[in-house]
């Protein structure tokens, strides 16, 4: 039985000034929800809300990320394999991916930890729906999480093979530290 609970993360970026209040909730789902204001790994600022809504399973139902200082939008609702947008336009490009990835937040690194069956130090690939703040916009691209311990997992980019990153989580698999990256405060 999942207890009902609420907590606050504040996450503090370490490569650009930028700060993200998360708002992690357990009940019948999980949902997540954030602000993140600063200025990107461009210089460009921004104020931008997410909002995810997950089965108690961390499979993602829908993702809606909204920038507060003009009116783009995107909105996801994930149906089986496939994503819509927020008109109910099938986005095929996007076609059998599970995980989805806000930059803006630590928390989307959370979603293939719990969601991947790690095989002790066994690489994964995993395909993911990227989130880019600098250009507010979504692409498809795969990532590598591996297990290093209970609470260590491994990232490493393929986009940027020289970049390789562990993260540390707590006990619910909540990022706590993802070097150079972000780190809770």
């Amino acid at each position: 039985m999942v207890m009902d609970k609420k907590r606050m993360i504040v996450w503090q970026a370490l490569s650009w000034p930028s700060t993200v209040v998360h708002t992690h909730t357990v009940d019948k789902g999980i949902n997540g929800y954030g602000l993140a204001v600063g200025k990107t790994d461009h210089n460009i600022p921004f104020a931008m809300e997410y909002d995810m809504e997950l089965t108690i399973g961390w499979d993602i139902k829908e993702v809606s990320i909204k920038s507060l200082l003009d009116d783009r939008f995107i909105k996801l609702v994930r149906k089986s394999n496939q994503w819509y947008d927020s008109s109910g336009k099938h986005l095929t490009e996007f076609d059998g991916v599970e995980l989805v990835d806000i930059s803006i937040s630590p928390f989307t690194n959370t979603l293939p930890i719990k969601r991947l069956k790690f095989d002790e130090e066994k690489t994964q690939k995993v395909d993911v729906i990227y989130f880019d703040e600098n250009k507010f916009s979504l692409s498809r691209l795969q990532q590598i999480y591996s297990k290093v311990n209970e609470q260590t997992y491994r990232y490493e980019d393929i986009i940027l093979p020289d970049f390789v990153s562990d993260i540390t989580v707590d006990d619910e698999g909540l990022v706590t530290d993802f070097p150079k990256m972000f780190k809770r405060i």
